[in-house]
């Protein structure tokens, strides 16, 4: 049987052929050439209706993918990668291994009510409203089942993606921006992920996760921005306490007052911090990519320690996405310094510092405790006069030091201070405490006789 067009076409020639229109007004009719007009009319004379049925009708295209692999590929996204989208789950375990193309399996998984994560609304609406149906006719395969439960996970993001392109006004090294996002990262408990990227190349420098968003996760990341690519010139973050001192009445010494500012100034590194989410637009960006693909991969991998999970990050997660992503960084156009400092200077410049007064036994005091310093070569101990300014630093390895008039000593906790700090023979016999007893009166005592005669 002929479609609407071929029967159209047919009518045309038949006309022709008897000869109630010319070739001319069969051209103008049929928008073709004469020679091809001429091999339609042959058609007509020598197959009738069946020349003009396509050739390819009832057969099957040779490029059609078999419907096993389809349903194999289905049945892996559903049991297994569930919460990877479309593009991730492809590149990561399709590309290479599988014998389809991006298009096609994009095309049967929306043709199959397999949706994205990444589903705008309303996707998302039309697939509500088409599940309501199927519930209602109860006429749910155990297949659908799965498609249900896979919708029913499915969180919808409403943050819109930032524009991701390069930048003719930044250098390497010039602007690097820090946040830290919330989020089940692993297992079941809420994390944060430190992260820092460049501005320039959108290049994630390192990432760090910890249980709460506190200084030594930026710590962290700053001292291996430095071992790894240099000192930046710039960082960017938020208006946390971490950066910020609300408290601090020059505005313009605000960033400069946290552990983290002194950082920075004494790196030479200009601190500005923003209540402006877009301000530090790429930082932004890269939570949400990470969010979309690394929650995933660290649930597929069974990761659920905060060690290992830092280990993946930073060793497998990372440089695939700044090869995928990230742009080549322009050495001769780099702005960020060569770092001129050890592993171990680098330790104590990025600390935790306190200011206290040595006292009279040549110690100070911290968190209750006591500590003295001492040679950190010799291991002999230092003693200073009462009144004599220290500089108590918290090292990147959490270990406790102390700066002196510019040299730095090995800070050591006193487990007894009068124990340690004197000899057992200096001690004379009037600082020995003496037992002291419960005085009691005699009867006859005056005070006692009148309490005696009251009762």
């Amino acid at each position: 049987m002929l479609k609407e067009y071929e029967k159209n076409k047919y009518n045309i020639i038949s006309d022709l052929v008897s000869k109630k229109i010319t070739i001319k007004e069969t051209i103008q009719l049929l928008n073709l050439t004469e020679r091809q007009i001429y091999r339609l009319k042959k058609t007509f004379k020598e197959q009738g209706e069946d020349g003009f049925i396509h050739g390819n009708r009832g057969k099957e295209n040779p490029n059609k993918k078999d419907e096993r692999l389809i349903k194999e590929l289905e049945d892996l996204y559903l049991t297994k990668h569930y919460d990877f989208n479309f593009e991730h789950f492809y590149e990561d375990y399709i590309f290479g291994k599988y014998d389809i193309s991006y298009d096609t399996m994009l095309k049967a998984f929306t043709k199959d009510d397999i949706i994205s994560p990444l589903a705008h609304k309303k996707t998302i609406q039309e697939y509500k409203n088409k599940m309501k149906l199927v519930s209602k006719e109860n006429n749910i395969e155990s297949n659908a089942k799965d498609k249900v439960k896979l919708f029913e996970s499915r969180i919808i993001e409403t943050e819109k993606a930032h524009t991701r392109r390069s930048s003719n006004l930044y250098v390497f090294g010039q602007e690097v921006q820090m946040d830290a996002c919330e989020k089940y990262w692993f297992g079941n408990i809420v994390s944060y992920l430190h992260l820092a990227v460049d501005k320039a190349t959108k290049k994630v420098l390192f990432g760090w996760f910890e249980y709460e968003e506190i200084t030594r996760g930026y710590y962290v990341v700053l001292f291996h921005i430095i071992i790894n690519y240099g000192i930046p010139a710039k960082i960017k973050a938020d208006n946390r306490s971490a950066f910020s001192a609300n408290k601090a009445k020059n505005k313009n010494q605000k960033a400069f007052m946290t552990q983290f500012g002194k950082v920075c100034e004494t790196l030479n590194i200009f601190l500005e911090t923003t209540s402006v989410s877009t301000a530090k637009a790429n930082v932004e960006r890269e939570n949400g990519t990470f969010k979309n693909r690394l929650i995933a991969e660290l649930r597929y991998r069974g990761i659920t320690d905060i060690d290992k999970a830092n280990d993946y990050l930073n060793n497998v997660f990372i440089p695939k996405m700044n090869k995928r992503f990230s742009y080549v960084i322009d050495k001769k156009k780099s702005v960020m310094k060569q770092n001129t400092y050890t592993e171990e200077e680098l330790k104590l410049i990025i600390a935790e510092r306190k200011y206290k007064i040595i006292d009279n036994a040549s110690s100070i005091s911290y968190n209750c405790k006591y500590y003295v310093p001492i040679n950190p070569k010799t291991g002999e101990l230092i003693c200073f006069t009462k009144g004599t300014k220290c500089t108590f630093i918290i090292n990147y390895d959490g270990e406790y030091w102390g700066e002196v008039e510019g040299h730095y000593y090995q800070m050591i906790e006193l487990e007894n201070r009068n124990e340690t700090m004197k000899k057992e023979s200096a001690v004379t016999d009037s600082e020995i405490e003496k037992e002291h007893h419960k005085y009691i009166p005699p009867k006859n005592h005056p005070w006692r006789k009148n309490m005696m005669l009251r009762h």
